[in-house]
């Protein structure tokens, strides 16, 4: 039993928006969290985990502003203005994971939103609309990857009665453009400091902090990188995707560098876990309720090797420009723009990771990758790596086929023997 079960089965009898406002319930949790039987695998993992549940405790007993920001929004603004990061679409990933998932996605579906709707924000949705989920101060989005968070954070702006920003991000790449967006983040620092209590000195050195830490963290990242492209390294991808919400939500604080830097040094002590594995890439994310699909990988002896959103994509921050460096670390981004420009992105995965076939798991209602899928496919299949995409969703259990996608699932694997 994880830990995530753990604290359900504690808790599912009297599970109330009281009970994650509750010291007690917090302190159970960080007991649970030492416990060794819930104890991560990876040493980097126990770092990540008992960050998160700080950040998300603070949140809900409100020791700083709360910022909800979805994925692309840099973490290294919200932690160098002082406030507390919040991302309604990992706490979706959470609430799937414990299987609670079904019951805020009727309820969202109660109050009109559709079912064609991405589920992990009709899970947020229906989270926010019960009180499940830590009231914001201030809510971020990027216009990209998809429209979601922007139209989702719109309405719950709206519920809580809060302001809401959009980073608009410019296509062109020209450093003209990159400092209209580096403007827009700057103004949301500034707003973010104000409701911090924070003057612009205190901002600028806690900012430089942030990019600092970034950076180490980036330089870690990349030996990880390296050491995945070159060996059939210990480190699993359906472990790995769980490093998405490092990634997203802490940069530019120490318990980011931390992972990273622990991680590289695990990697190198564990050696490589043996040659001869089918080498797979896996694209979006996958369902965090379900793990049984793995298993089919293993018994076949195919490793994920590559996921799709676990790489860094830019160069170290400048810490004289920060804001100018996190606009290109944004527009940068291979989900910001054309699909063309994401099919490029992968097909270059493909090649560095010198991978044997790909998984497409198609989340139901998710635009951007769905959408883009067939034209991925024919990119990789143009330099000759097969490509296997999969219908299913991340978050609602009830549209996932484990028999059905099982079989599909061996009958690719069995094709690339």
């Amino acid at each position: 039993m994880g830990l995530v079960e753990d604290i359900r089965d504690r808790y599912l009898d009297r599970l109330s928006p009281a009970t994650f406002r509750s010291r007690l319930f917090w302190r159970t949790v960080d007991t649970l969290a030492r416990s060794p039987l819930n104890r991560p695998q990876w040493k980097a993992d126990r770092v990540s985990l008992s960050y998160f549940i700080r950040a998300t405790r603070d949140a809900y007993l409100r020791r700083a502003p709360v910022v909800w920001s979805n994925l692309l929004f840099p973490s290294e603004i919200i932690i160098g203005s002082g406030c507390i990061p919040f991302y309604p679409e990992m706490a979706a990933a959470v609430v799937a994971s414990a299987g609670l998932a079904p019951r805020f996605i009727d309820r969202a579906g109660e109050e009109g939103f559709s079912s064609d709707a991405c589920s992990y924000h009709r899970c947020v949705l229906g989270c926010a609309l019960e009180g499940f989920l830590p009231e914001p101060d201030l809510l971020l989005a990027v216009n990209y990857p998809c429209d979601s968070a922007p139209l989702s954070f719109s309405f719950a702006a709206d519920l809580y009665g809060v302001p809401h920003r959009v980073l608009d991000v410019p296509l062109s790449g020209e450093e003209e453009d990159l400092e209209i967006l580096a403007e827009q983040m700057e103004e949301c620092a500034a707003a973010m400091l104000s409701l911090a209590g924070m003057d612009a000195g205190e901002g600028r050195k806690k900012m430089a902090e942030a990019v600092s830490f970034s950076n180490l963290a980036l330089r870690a990242m990349r030996r990880v990188e390296e050491m995945r492209k070159r060996d059939d390294c210990t480190l699993d991808g359906k472990d790995a995707m769980g490093g998405v919400s490092v990634l997203a939500g802490s940069m530019g604080s120490r318990e980011g560098t931390e992972y990273y830097r622990l991680l590289a040094e695990e990697l190198e002590e564990r050696g490589c876990a043996g040659g001869g594995t089918i080498r797979l890439m896996w694209m979006h994310l996958k369902p965090w309720y379900a793990q049984g699909i793995f298993d089919a990988l293993e018994r076949h002896g195919a490793r994920l090797v590559c996921e799709e959103y676990t790489h860094a994509t830019w160069e170290e921050l400048d810490p004289e420009r920060p804001f100018l460096s996190l606009a290109a670390k944004v527009a940068g981004h291979f989900l910001v723009g054309p699909a063309e420009r994401r099919a490029r992105h992968l097909a270059r995965l493909a090649r560095d990771y010198r991978v044997h076939g790909a998984i497409h798991y198609n989340h139901w209602g998710c635009r951007q990758s769905c959408g883009g899928a067939m034209l991925v496919k024919a990119a990789l299949q143009e330099i000759g790596v097969p490509v296997l995409t999969i219908d299913g969703d991340c978050v609602d259990e009830r549209e996932y086929q484990e028999g059905q996608l099982s079989t599909r699932l061996e009958a690719f694997l069995e094709s690339l023997r």
